[in-house]
């Protein structure tokens, strides 16, 4: 019996490893370097005139930390199990900083995809002189900044989730693991920041804020023909949103600290 499960432990260990890895290492950097074109293109001299480009500019930096951060608690988490002392410490001393950094990275991609909604919204169904008000470049450098400063606000709790406690291997020497502290621990904690906020601002809301104004903006495009080029820039964020909700719902979910 204890050779079976010594067998489905080790295989396990193999399929996260295979997994997330090295699979998830390759769909990171492929990510990572696709982000770093969309950033070269979007801030180049004769795109960053235009508000749109701002957004989603900063929309592809966001995710690249995003991802960047991601690979830190997911790949190196896969192979520290595999006697490598130094990304296990890395990895011990390093999550309880990196996972609420990746969680406002995680939040800021969210709403900078909304950003890029509503400032193709207003360029598309609002009147002229609403767009020429509110579409300009400084005005989404300045959005840009106070949603960063609001995502950073928003996660602080998460700085407080994880610690590193000393302990024994399983090989009996000492060791040190990540946990989650008494605040993560706690019930109603969980069940307000992570259920009902998270629902609330991390998905539901901004889902159903971005399906609003892909109707509205298809409506005034079908009806009065105009904005066709705004409108493949609203639809492709919120196809990045939905994915990104997707992804990070199944992250949240599989955290086991």
């Amino acid at each position: 019996m204890h050779v079976l499960v010594q067998l489905i432990q080790n295989i396990k260990q193999t399929y996260n490893l295979a997994v997330s890895g090295v699979l998830l290492a390759i769909v990171g950097l492929i990510g990572l370097v696709g982000n770093l074109l969309v950033i070269l293109v979007y801030t180049h001299p004769d795109q960053r005139i235009h508000s749109t480009s701002i957004y989603l500019a900063a929309l592809a930096s966001s995710d690249f930390f995003l991802i960047l951060t991601a690979m830190f608690l997911f790949v190196l988490e896969a192979w520290r199990h595999h006697n490598y002392p130094l990304l296990a410490w890395a990895y011990v001393f390093g999550a309880p900083l990196v996972f609420p950094i990746a969680a406002v990275f995680q939040t800021s991609s969210v709403y900078y995809c909304v950003a890029a909604a509503v400032d193709c919204f207003i360029a598309v169904v609002l009147p002229e002189s609403v767009r020429q008000l509110y579409c300009t470049p400084k005005r989404a450098k300045v959005t840009c900044v106070c949603i960063m400063l609001l995502c950073v606000i928003y996660n602080i709790p998460h700085f407080f989730e994880l610690e590193e406690v000393a302990c024994v291997g399983n090989d009996g020497l000492p060791s040190t693991q990540i946990c989650p502290t008494d605040i993560r621990l706690d019930p109603a904690y969980y069940a307000i920041y992570y259920t009902y906020m998270y629902t609330t601002f991390l998905a539901i809301g901004p889902l159903t804020l971005l399906v609003l104004l892909n109707i509205c903006v298809v409506f005034t495009v079908l009806t009065k023909g105009t904005g066709g080029a705004l409108l493949y820039n609203l639809v492709t964020p919120t196809r990045s949103v939905s994915f990104l909700l997707f992804s990070f719902s199944s992250y949240a979910t599989s955290q086991h600290y």
